[in-house]
């Protein structure tokens, strides 16, 4: 019973750990250490991860199992001699899971090895399960030898059924307790097994855009869209209502388009009149004239109740501003100079370039120069001088010496411009005698005083071909409107020595620090005329409406940053200007402008 008892302990030992995971060997089960087997051993089990890798099932059995044992095996350790001192059992890939801990408080008995002296019962083990036909009766006086090596599977297997036949004479109910007792474990290792968690499956890495945030983000767009109630009312200025006592300017300028610059320079001009008037009840409203028109512009003043209109710059928009404005009986300051589209209830406040003419022809004729020669573009600019050139002697009771008048093919055909310079000149090839001085044979020129009539484009075509013929500034005075100030024509070699009419300079270190606290960047001409038109739009606020004109044309005139000047019943003005001659690439002041007119 006790060899029985014995034979199924180790049987069930060797199961459990064959289904842990540990290679037993038989030779390791002797009192003395052996090599291990020739076979490949079993990986070491890597040391568990704490609440993450499951634990190892052990072999349990119950406090009623293991007091039976205990009974069992208390008659064979009588008989047998214990061995002590033995060395531990080294079994290849059996290393014990550290992480795994004792029972505690539930009355099991963790098996964690096997007792040396189970290796005696593995002799009778093998006798019994050896078929009947060759089985032997055991001898009392020599033992059976025990096999060479028996490996533990087959060992496993052929034990789980007990053998009838030798050993059958041990009681019944010995042997049914052991069963129980075996069985009762091999249940609890197949259950340990089956309570066991499956591994995870393996995770599976996407490949390409997660699909999901696209969903996510599209309802979450949807879903802002439903709690949307109402839409966003659009961003429109809506001008309030002018207050009592206020006096309301409209600035029409091109705040948009190709001109935005010349644009914001007249706003910024009115801007700084504004500041330095410090009236508060002046208010200035800012017009486009190119998004939807000069006619909408002035439409949009006439609705905001403006008392004035200051603006347009260009000819074209006065003239469609003008007549919104004048059925709606507002007064309008044009910063234009064109004296063509002057009229009533209106005036100019640019400068014309009619009255340059007047101050370059007066200058001519009181430093002696009468003969007056005429070289115009044919172009409405040259035109317009031209014509204004020849009414203007004809009041003196002169007329030009000589006009010329050069289409634009002519400006482009350097044979035709050489010819017709050269027949408006008078030009005669100078003698062959190299001993003659350098001008002895020059003829007197023509005229005295010649009057470019055209843009600074045309000056600088023709003056290179009229010095090459002997009407170069040392004979004759060259004579340019306001266009003439600008560095390409006061470098141009051809031009040394010309007169041009300008604006008024006298004040123009005042009006640059004034303006220089305010912006960045340097005035030009039109701001000085956008600031002196809000600073004389500022002395009507304190007048009746109906004086309004009547100070408007004041024939004592204004006198500002661009120059005196005064407004003329026609709608057009008078303004003094400065002459200035060309020397060395600069321009300096040939006759200063009058305070006064």
């Amino acid at each position: 019973m006790t060899r029985l008892w014995q034979l199924g302990a180790t049987l069930v030992l060797f199961t459990g750990l064959a289904g842990c995971g540990v290679a037993v060997d038989q030779r390791a089960l002797q009192t003395t250490a052996a090599p291990p087997p020739q076979a490949s051993p079993v990986e070491t089990a890597p040391e568990p991860v704490p609440e993450t890798a499951p634990e190892t099932p052990s072999v349990t059995v119950t406090a009623g199992q293991a007091a039976t044992l205990e009974t069992s095996a208390s008659g064979e350790s009588e008989s047998e001699q214990p061995v002590t001192d033995a060395p531990s059992p080294e079994i290849a890939g059996s290393q014990v899971d550290s992480g795994v801990a004792a029972a505690e408080n539930d009355e099991t008995v963790e098996i964690a090895s096997l007792a040396p002296s189970a290796a005696t019962s593995i002799d009778d083990l093998v006798k019994f399960t050896k078929p009947p036909e060759t089985r032997t009766p055991p001898e009392t006086e020599a033992p059976a030898e025990t096999p060479a090596e028996t490996p533990a599977e087959t060992l496993a297997e052929t034990s789980a059924t007990p053998q009838s036949g030798a050993g059958a004479g041990e009681p019944a109910d010995d042997a049914d307790a052991t069963g129980d007792v075996v069985g009762d474990i091999i249940w609890n290792l197949e259950a340990a097994n089956r309570a066991r968690p499956a591994p995870p499956p393996a995770p599976q890495i996407p490949v390409g855009p997660d699909p999901s945030l696209a969903s996510d983000a599209l309802e979450a767009a949807f879903a802002q869209i439903a709690r949307r109630e109402h839409a966003l009312p659009d961003d429109v200025f809506v001008l309030p209502a002018k207050a009592q006592g206020m006096t309301r300017i409209a600035l029409l300028i091109p705040v948009t388009g190709p001109n935005a610059a010349l644009g914001a320079e007249l706003q910024n001009g009115a801007e700084l009149a504004l500041f330095s008037v410090r009236n508060p009840k002046i208010e200035l409203l800012v017009l486009d004239t190119h998004g939807d028109g000069p006619e909408a512009a002035a439409s949009q003043a006439v609705v905001a109740k403006a008392d004035i209109i200051v603006g347009p710059l260009f000819s074209d928009a006065v003239v469609s501003a003008r007549r919104i404005a004048s059925q709606a009986n507002i007064p309008m300051l044009a910063l234009s100079n064109n004296l063509q589209i002057a009229g009533r209830g209106s005036w100019l406040l640019g400068y014309v370039p009619e009255q340059q003419v007047d101050a370059l022809l007066g200058y001519a004729l009181t430093s002696g120069r009468n003969r007056v020669g005429i070289i115009a573009e044919d172009a409405p600019f040259g035109q317009i001088l031209a014509r204004h050139a020849v009414d203007r002697l004809a009041q003196f009771g002169l007329r030009p010496e000589e006009l010329l008048t050069l289409t634009s093919t002519m400006l482009a055909d350097e044979d035709q411009l050489k010819s017709a310079i050269r027949n408006f000149t008078g030009y005669q090839p100078p003698a062959e005698d190299e001993t003659a001085p350098a001008f002895a044979d020059l003829p007197p020129s023509r005229f005295d005083a010649l009057l470019f009539a055209g843009s600074a484009d045309f000056a600088l075509r023709t003056a290179p071909v009229l010095a090459y013929y002997d009407a170069d500034p040392e004979r004759v005075l060259y004579l340019g409107n306001g266009q003439w100030n600008q560095q390409r024509i006061l470098t141009e070699p051809s031009l040394q020595g010309g007169v041009f009419a300008s604006r008024p300079t006298g004040r123009d270190e005042a009006f640059t620090a004034l303006w220089s606290d305010v912006w960045e960047s340097r005035p030009g001409a039109l701001a000085r005329l956008s600031f002196d038109a809000m600073a004389m739009a500022t002395v009507l606020t304190g007048q009746q409406r109906q004086l309004w004109q009547a100070s408007l044309e004041s024939e004592s005139g204004f006198s500002g940053f661009s120059g005196a000047y005064r407004l003329l019943p026609g709608g057009g003005n008078q303004r003094a200007f400065e002459l200035r001659q060309i020397k060395g690439g600069v321009s300096d002041v040939l006759q200063p402008a009058p305070d006064k007119i």
